[in-house]
């Protein structure tokens, strides 16, 4: 759909919008216009955004809403931005009269309902900030976040779509949601679910057409998500896992199938070597000794405890030689029977897999949102893409990838460009397939800005490599036009991957028709999704 704010501007266009008015309704304390942060602002893990007017920060749902009437007086785009933690061009500003949206000020969990069993909480809220929240009540959301969580908002993570804790039993994000509170794109303010209906509430997604479900995963291009209600659970008693290392792609991919078909784990992890090594991140005693601990009182008693920690130190990081794959289950149980039964279940599907030492899925629980690099540890640049692919398509899918990787052989040593394979399983959905690549590069201000003090004096800093980012740049193009041919879907689409373009008939018709509807003004992330 084209915008209604016209083509690119330069600073003397920039110059005759008045944000002296938007100052007036907002506060100067919710309009950034340093040059610094509205740079730092536009960037990802990989792309860059043109310079947008403001960063915008309202502190209410009728900020937002008066945000969105300035934005349609004065011909301005939105870009909503949540935590950053993305690598899709999501949100960047494609034309200098835009704002980008920061919801660091709308970040109040609104409501714990124990009751009705869930959580209204606002977008900017983290996912770690809402897990801390619920403990406190021995309760946790059905979907409790991505890795990133500490840094990753609701908002943000409902809009692009996200997946990991709860995920091998729940799926991906949008199945914990209940209701949305949305801004459209006139400034008006509807609710989904049964909220949507006088004297109700948020507690019954499916009271009619499912109008939840057309809002989550829309990369804000359809409305601005200012609150969501989440289902939420009690917390599980114990928690353990299991890891496999495998030969070969085929084998680990069946046990990721099976396994999910079951539900039997909470979350479904796999990579091959240099992904684990880079998971596993620089040594270090005190840290690990801490989360050695923390994952030894998942165990349930102290004896257990100990027993578990003593088995993670003696086994250290070896675990991670001689695999081609490893796949990691974290499972959980309200009691020992049930989690011996779950266990015994998982090993019986591991065909021609070997048992390792469970550091991996124990990690992952002991310290669920870590400080994670956005680089790697030694400081290359670091961009993962992904593909969601049916089973019956992911083997011939991956001999295509390695075969593409084989023909791209030299030009990536040539350029020190090396890729590395992540994988995921989704409950009713099937495998995320996630190439990682890393190659030697000057770094953004978002880099210097987001990667944890832990690897200072280890990263290095690199000059400027335009022939490895153009040579990766390329291969990601030409890695998503292979997903597509394998029938791939994909979260956190943002601009990268095709969605729009990909529509058929009458999907594509009534997909445009929301948008005109949501979004008459073309304000709203213009370009996201493809529209």
């Amino acid at each position: 759909m084209t915008s209604a704010f016209g083509s690119n501007v330069d600073n003397a266009d920039d110059a005759i919008v008045p944000l002296a008015g938007l100052v007036a309704e907002l506060g100067e304390e919710a309009v950034e216009t340093r040059e610094n942060e509205r740079r730092f602002a536009s960037q990802d893990l990989f792309f860059e955004g043109i310079l947008p007017l403001a960063v915008v920060s309202p502190s209410s749902t009728a900020q937002v809403a008066s945000l969105v009437e300035w934005c349609v007086q004065h011909r301005v785009a939105i870009c909503p931005r949540g935590g950053g933690m993305s690598y899709t061009e999501a949100f960047q500003p494609q034309d200098g009269r835009s704002v980008i949206l920061d919801f660091a000020r709308l970040a109040q969990i609104r409501q714990i309902n124990l009751e009705d069993g869930n959580v209204t909480v606002e977008a900017g809220c983290t996912w770690a900030a809402l897990d801390d929240a619920l403990a406190k009540h021995g309760m946790r959301a059905r979907f409790w976040g991505p890795m990133s969580g500490r840094t990753a908002t609701i908002g943000g993570s409902l809009s692009q779509g996200s997946v990991t804790f709860g995920s091998g039993v729940t799926g991906a994000s949008a199945n914990a949601v209940k209701s949305f509170e949305i801004v459209s794109g006139t400034g008006s303010v509807l609710l989904t679910g049964s909220d949507g209906s006088a004297g109700t509430g948020p507690f019954n997604r499916h009271f009619g057409p499912d109008l939840t479900g057309i809002f989550a995963n829309d990369a804000g291009a359809l409305g601005i998500k200012t609150a969501a209600t989440l289902e939420i659970e009690p917390r599980p008693e114990l928690v353990n896992g299991l890891s496999f290392a495998f030969n070969g792609f085929d084998l680990m991919s069946d046990m990721l199938r099976e396994v999910r078909l079951r539900r039997l784990a909470s979350e479904l992890l796999a990579m091959d070597a240099d992904v684990a090594r880079q998971n596993a991140g620089p040594p270090d005693l005190v840290r690990d000794a801490k989360a050695a601990w923390r994952i030894g009182l998942a165990a349930g008693s102290l004896t257990a405890a100990v027993s578990r920690v003593a088995r993670i130190a003696m086994a250290g990081r070896r675990f991670l030689d001689g695999a081609a794959y490893t796949a990691h289950f974290v499972v959980e149980a309200r009691d020992r029977d049930e989690m011996r039964s779950r266990l015994k279940a998982i090993k019986q599907l591991a065909k021609g897999g070997k048992e390792i030492v469970n550091t991996v899925p124990l990690s992952i629980r002991a310290i669920p949102f870590p400080e994670l690099p956005v680089t790697h540890p030694d400081g290359r640049r670091m961009l993962p893409i992904h593909g969601v692919i049916a089973e019956s398509r992911i083997k011939q899918f991956h001999r295509d990838y390695l075969a593409l990787k084989a023909r791209r052989h030299e030009q990536m040593a040539a350029c020190d460009v090396t890729v590395a394979e992540f994988f995921a399983g989704i409950a009713g959905i099937g495998t995320l397939y996630e190439p990682v690549f890393y190659w030697p590069d000057d770094r953004m201000l978002y880099h210097e800005r987001r990667n944890p003090a832990y690897l200072e004096g280890v990263a290095q800093n690199y000059p400027a490599n335009e022939a490895g980012r153009a040579l990766v740049r390329d291969l990601v193009g030409e890695i998503v036009q292979l997903m597509r041919e394998h029938g791939s879907t994909h979260f956190q689409i943002g601009r990268l991957y095709p969605y729009a373009e990909a529509r058929e008939g009458e999907a594509s018709a009534l997909m445009k028709d929301l948008k005109r509807r949501l979004d008459p003004h073309g304000i709203l992330n213009p370009g996201a999704l493809g529209l």
